[in-house]
């Protein structure tokens, strides 16, 4: 076993300002109201800001690769469900279009 590194104090206070500017940024796009990139610069900062919490203040940096490895699998594959059942559901076609009435529609006449 190899010496136990930890995190020292600074890295904790410089950990807490990036977050802290993170969450302000946020809030700050959030006023712009993007149509598009405000959903994409939202995820993004918020993945940002929950792995600064993973890796610091949950310990993960002092630990060994393989448990490091099994959360970001972990995060890997909830991203890729999320990101396949959005994909489905956004290029699903479920209703048909029509241009003409039904049968039904054109004998009650609605």
């Amino acid at each position: 076993m190899g010496a136990h590194k930890h995190v020292s104090g600074a890295a904790y206070v410089v950990t807490f300002v990036a977050l802290l500017v993170l969450a302000t940024v946020s809030l700050l796009l959030s006023m712009l109201h993007w149509p598009v990139w405000g959903t994409v610069v939202a995820l993004v900062i918020a993945v940002v800001k929950a792995l600064l919490v993973l890796f610091f203040f949950m310990h993960l940096v002092e630990q060994r690769f393989s448990n490091r490895l099994a959360v970001l699998v972990s995060i890997l594959f909830v991203t890729l469900l999320v990101g396949l059942t959005s994909a489905d559901v956004a290029t699903r076609h479920t209703f048909a279009q029509r241009t003409e009435p039904s049968p039904n529609e054109a004998f009650y006449g609605r």
